[in-house]
């Protein structure tokens, strides 16, 4: 007990707020979002029950039907009917909730057995859904619906992980000055997509996470040296991402550039030098193994699904990837060919959906006016980050190990998501696979940019600055969560 007191006042005053805030609306939007009304969530969860009630995999292709029965009987009691309906409204009456426990009541147990496919997300690959069966395991003696929000809890654990270590990350990158170390943390625990994910069953919250702690480590690696352990440890969370989702494969590209930044930031012997690249290689190679374990034993599953198996490499140019690229960001130039897919660019992808967030599935949103204000506020920001830094060149350039870790993870993970879309773009997809949730695992980069705007002012106007951030952001999060709850419940 003395132990655990010791730890809990350990905790940084300010982390700890900004954990309890997360707790708080990581809860509110698993309250206020009905069962099954997240993106994909319906999905999500099937392969969910069906892993935990069987230990398998769903398939992607086969199957008597995608979702077990009780989950088929809570989307026909009216779940199913509200998805992008803004005229229907969920079936919480008292007749409602009874007629649905009299039919849990009757299922034998097989009827939580058979939602075998073809499931959409069936080939994912497994990590995320074996953390969640777990939790689906345990909430041993509830129904459906109890189930379900003991997985979304899970979720929300996912957000405190994102939280605590980019406050990790942060202090690493502002030797532990506490303002630039609340802000980054505070723009993780604010930001409206991030409490959203985290109130839902949806892979994307666990791919953050790890991607958080990846930068808290690449960054340590690079000041404290390149070890054989330290290179272990990265490769090893690199394999979970991997595990986790096919968009977690833009992770192995950030692990190699933060292998070769912290070698090269320290003068190494050949010899710690093949250490640390055998045990990388060792402990990726091992990853590999144990996912074909899991995926024989489970039956299903592939390691590179979703965004990162899309058609055939036939229609690829290496020109066309380019020119789509920077006709999402800029106008299109004389000389290149329309644009491929719907009219979505960075304003989409960036500022509505990621930014200022859009909700349940896709269909709650805020005022137009409120995305022209993150517009510009994200413009001030970036503006006010490249004048600091080109400023301060001579004080900056010192930390350019840093600077490289993050953002080239960034890079690495906006590069493959334009490459996926561009992929199934060129191959007849009418969908273009890119979408804002996809960069929350940048988020812990995203706080720490922020902070450095805030640490590179002088003391009181970054002060204002933290202030207003932060403010905006906690609005932004109020805002989203009011506009849910009136559209589901007013």
């Amino acid at each position: 007990m003395s132990r655990a007191r010791t730890t809990l006042r350990r905790v940084p005053a300010p982390l700890a707020l900004l954990l309890a805030v997360a707790a708080v609306l990581s809860l509110s939007w698993n309250l206020v979002t009905p069962p099954l009304q997240g993106p994909d969530e319906s999905d999500h969860v099937g392969y969910v029950e069906h892993l935990a009630q069987t230990g398998k995999i769903p398939s992607a292709s086969t199957g008597n039907g995608p979702y077990a029965t009780d989950e088929v009987g809570a989307l026909a009691a009216g779940y199913l009917p509200m998805y992008q309906n803004p005229l229907a409204r969920p079936p919480w009456t008292a007749d409602a909730e009874r007629s649905y426990r009299s039919f849990e009541d009757t299922l034998p147990g097989s009827a939580r057995k058979n939602g075998n496919g073809p499931n959409s997300v069936g080939k994912n690959p497994p990590l995320y859904y074996i953390y969640e069966a777990i939790g689906w395991k345990l909430a041993f003696g509830a129904g459906f619906f109890g189930k379900l929000f003991v997985a979304r809890l899970l979720g929300g654990l996912m957000l405190l992980v994102m939280v605590a270590f980019t406050w990790l990350a942060a202090g690493e990158v502002f030797a532990r000055r506490r303002l630039p170390q609340t802000v980054a943390a505070g723009v993780v625990a604010l930001l409206p997509m991030a409490g959203f994910l985290s109130g839902i069953v949806n892979t994307d919250i666990l791919l953050a996470a790890i991607w958080t702690a990846f930068l808290w480590l690449a960054l340590r690696t690079a000041r404290l040296g390149l070890t054989w352990q330290r290179a272990a440890g990265l490769s090893a969370v690199t394999v979970l991402s991997v595990l986790t989702h096919g968009r977690g494969l833009a992770l192995v590209p950030a692990l190699l550039l933060a292998l070769l930044v912290a070698w090269l930031t320290h003068a190494k012997t050949l010899r710690s030098t093949l250490r640390a690249a055998a045990s990388s290689g060792v402990v990726l190679l091992a990853g590999l193994g144990i996912y074909k374990v899991i995926i024989s034993a489970g039956g299903g599953g592939a390691l590179f699904g979703g965004e990162a198996n899309i058609g055939s490499r036939s229609a690829f140019s290496i020109r066309g990837l380019f020119s789509g690229i920077w006709q999402f960001y800029l106008p299109r130039l004389d000389s290149m060919v329309p644009h491929l897919g719907p009219a979505f660019g960075y304003r989409q992808f960036f500022v509505q959906q990621y930014f200022g967030g859009v909700f349940s599935s896709f269909e709650v949103y805020f005022p137009y006016v409120v995305y022209d204000a993150v517009q510009v506020a994200v413009f001030v920001l970036l503006i006010a980050l490249y004048t600091i830094g080109a400023v301060r060149i001579r004080t900056v350039w010192p930390h350019w190990p840093k600077i490289v870790i993050v953002a080239g993870t960034a890079i690495c993970l906006v590069f493959f998501l334009h490459v996926a879309s561009y992929r199934a773009l060129v191959n007849g997809s009418e969908n273009p696979l890119i979408v804002g949730r996809y960069l929350l695992p940048m988020t812990g980069i995203v706080g720490i940019a922020i902070a450095a705007v805030v640490a590179g002012l002088p003391r009181r106007a970054g002060a204002v600055v933290a202030a207003v951030v932060l403010v905006g952001m906690i609005a932004l999060s109020l805002g989203g969560l009011a506009l849910n709850v009136e559209r589901f419940y007013a």
